[in-house]
């Protein structure tokens, strides 16, 4: 490619060319979880070029296994992730050390999450604790890090109790994913297994930086199976995803007084549908305007509602199919400009060209292939490397 910062005198046609390459719209980066079955299986540093929709593998991290969610600090030098195991050893945390100037990632330390099928990890405002949830199990876990990725052994672990009315699914406690409210100070975790937000208080000064709230949780509809969950920019209004009955619902939270309330619940499929059903991922764009989920079971689409900006309450916008099979994660990039689906079944992730204003999103580009992929992270790439 040009380099575009090399000495010495340039010809016209050169001159041309910079130009050219300097109007185009700069490549979006994302780390990728994935599901691991050999060696050459990974994390994945991933480039997308949004002047020819085209995908590129920048890097790969093996030195891991099932990788099913990812995330970097702030300040984008540190990668976490999860490794989905059970059995006797159960699953445990890994964070690598990330050198954009040479592109390289090192590792650092892994961390028991003292139970099995870890699939959700978030760290604290503060950077101070990496807290996971174990799906297996049912219990979640807070971990001390420090500013360089090193690990000590969990400083407390919370074990769920209860089922639901589903015995298929809910026969035990299932820990899906671990919020933190944007106050900061509590943490919100969905419980899959019995149908409930259970919410921790953290203070990180505390030998156990986690604590039962008050209120302590909040109950959804028996079978609903509640999953991934988003706040508001105010913190007032939570979007749930509800897996098994693949819904939305909206609840309202009253900080002043603890209280939260049920608003409504939004189906992701037509009335009188009897296919398998599996809601998995929510979002909301940054400015609050438009939130989306995905569905998979027989479905395998993104779902599109616009929100009123003055009751939170949603209504139905697109319905579009993800591309492939099981479209387990999506994310939106920092522009609002595009939105990426995984499709953990089919092997792909595709690019959809979101409109901000109207939040309509089309599908652009070509699937790229890509083994069992699971979780975006987006990346601020900081590197001086062009690619």
């Amino acid at each position: 490619m040009l380099n575009l910062y090399s000495c010495g005198k340039a010809s016209n046609e050169e001159k041309t060319n910079e130009v050219v390459e300097a109007s185009q719209i700069p490549s979006i980066y994302f780390w990728l979880g994935t599901y691991t079955s050999s060696p050459e299986q990974g994390i994945h540093l991933i480039s997308f070029n949004p002047n020819n929709y085209q995908f590129d593998s920048l890097l790969l991290e093996s030195d891991v296994n099932n990788p099913s969610f990812v995330i970097t600090n702030k300040k984008g030098d540190l990668i976490i992730s999860v490794q989905e195991e059970g059995g006797e050893e159960g699953g445990s945390i890994r964070s690598f050390k990330y050198d954009s100037s040479k592109n390289e990632t090192k590792l650092v330390s892994t961390s028991s999450t003292l139970g099995s099928g870890p699939c959700y990890v978030t760290l604290s405002p503060d950077e101070s604790y990496v807290l996971a949830g174990n799906y297996g199990s049912g219990d979640l876990v807070a971990i001390p890090i420090d500013q360089d990725g090193n690990m000590e052994k969990a400083a407390q672990e919370i074990k769920h109790t209860g089922s639901g009315v589903n015995k298929d699914r809910q026969s035990s406690p299932h820990v899906h994913s671990l919020v933190f409210h944007p106050n900061g100070e509590q943490v919100f975790v969905s419980d899959l297994g019995t149908d409930k937000v259970n919410i921790y208080d953290f203070d990180p000064s505390q030998e156990q930086p986690l604590s039962p709230s008050s209120p302590a949780f909040f109950e959804v509809k028996p079978g609903s199976g509640p999953r991934h969950l988003v706040f508001n920019q105010n913190g007032d209004k939570i979007y749930l995803i509800h897996e098994m009955t693949s819904e939305v619902g909206l609840y309202d939270y009253d900080m002043e007084n603890g209280k939260i309330n049920h608003v409504d619940t939004y189906p992701l499929i037509p009335q009188g549908f009897d296919g398998a059903k599996g809601a998995a991922e929510i979002r909301l764009s940054k400015d609050g305007k438009f939130l989306y989920a995905s569905n998979r079971g027989d479905s395998n689409e993104i779902i599109g509602f616009k929100v009123d900006p003055s009751t939170g309450t949603l209504s139905k916008i697109q319905t579009i199919s993800s591309g492939g099979e099981t479209p387990r994660n999506f994310a939106l990039s920092d522009d609002g400009k595009f939105l990426f689906a995984a499709n953990q079944n089919s092997n792909s992730i595709l690019a959809y060209e979101r409109n901000p204003d109207s939040g309509i999103i089309k599908q652009v580009g070509n699937a790229f292939t890509i083994y069992k992929p699971v979780y975006f992270f987006m990346y601020t790439h900081n590197s001086t490397n062009k690619d």
